[in-house]
């Protein structure tokens, strides 16, 4: 079940990342910055997720916080996780009404 929650999640964070490049290099900056800021929120909720259930997740390419890495290095990727949703849910609610 989570294998299958997993895949729908990456195929789901592949296309948001497809419509923000395509956004992006057609030269539409406001809905190119919107997709962007949705994009930067499902890929922190998708760690999230990964988090809670107690899985392995990664940050970035080279960085790949494993299920038996210690709880403070596990608990450091949540709270860049959060603070990465952060951002976008600022970026969004600063960006949607201009």
């Amino acid at each position: 079940m989570i294998a299958r929650i997993k895949t729908i999640s990456f195929a789901v964070l592949v296309v948001a990342l497809i419509i923000t490049m395509a956004l992006m290099l057609a030269n539409v900056e406001f809905y190119g910055l919107l997709s962007l800021y949705i994009f930067m929120a499902l890929w922190s909720l998708q760690k999230v997720f990964l988090w809670y259930v107690g899985d392995d997740f990664g940050i970035a390419v080279q960085l790949k916080i494993k299920k038996d890495a210690p709880k403070v290095i596990r608990f450091l990727g949540l709270i860049f996780a959060c603070f990465v949703f952060y951002i976008a849910v600022k970026g969004l609610f600063d960006h949607v009404p201009t």
